[in-house]
């Protein structure tokens, strides 16, 4: 089974994105935020959000998970939860998890404060607590004897890694994301935010991967056999 991860949309359509999906088995399309752009549109910005995954699932024959960014405003998960035909909805992960086939995934959106007082800052103590709950969660209940792939998505990306940097070297991201994964270890931390930050890096055993914003044209895929084993890379979307 293959998944593709991307981020940070910002009310743009990719073509790129549409080819590459028509012409690769992919089954899932996971997205890590900012779907929308909620400052300089022409439009209401959550209007763009139905529209751009109706098309993925309808033309691509993919399912759709998704979160909120820092960027997107309120409503944005009844946004996504909206989107896709009847039968084959879009899922909005924040707060949530979800098992699909041998794959478990769950979702945790918005960003730790930044100095643009976006909509969707949240405070880094409160992201530690919530996915720290969540990891906790399939912690406790999780089967140790199924073979399963556990991937966090998030918006913000690990505090200190390849993921969070910035062009001029700085470090952004969140600890709140940082240390729950330093606990729990989950195989793969999907992330976005970081437009630049395109890359794969490690916390641990975990694979930490940013696609970076979806306009440059990357995206991260990852491989799942039926054993759980699994390969991680970047792609160009062309």
């Amino acid at each position: 089974m293959k998944i593709l991860a991307i981020s940070d949309v910002h009310g743009k359509k990719s073509e790129k994105l549409i080819n590459y999906l028509k012409k690769e088995d992919i089954s899932l399309v996971l997205i890590a935020g900012d779907i929308t752009d909620f400052c300089i549109t022409d439009f209401e910005p959550l209007s763009f959000v139905k529209p751009f995954i109706d098309e993925l699932v309808e033309e691509c024959d993919v399912d759709v998970f998704a979160i909120p960014g820092n960027c997107d405003p309120a409503g944005i998960c009844n946004a996504i939860k909206e989107s896709g035909p009847d039968e084959r909805p879009a899922l909005c992960l924040h707060n949530q998890m979800v098992a699909y086939e041998n794959v478990i995934i769950m979702g945790y959106g918005g960003s730790n404060p930044t100095p643009f007082n976006t909509p969707g800052e949240v405070d880094d103590d409160k992201i530690y607590l919530n996915v720290y709950e969540l990891l906790a969660e399939y912690d406790y209940i999780g089967n140790t004897e199924a073979e399963r792939v556990v991937i966090l998505l998030t918006h913000a990306p690990p505090y200190d890694t390849k993921a969070d940097m910035i062009p001029d070297g700085s470090h952004v991201g969140s600890q709140g994301v940082k240390k729950p994964i330093h606990e729990f270890q989950p195989d793969i931390n999907i992330c976005g935010h970081i437009h630049e930050a395109c890359s794969i890096d490690e916390i641990g055993k975990t694979k930490v991967a940013n696609p970076g914003m979806l306009e440059m044209g990357h995206a991260i895929l990852i491989d799942v056999a039926e054993d759980a084993k699994f390969t991680i890379e970047i792609v160009e979307l062309e």
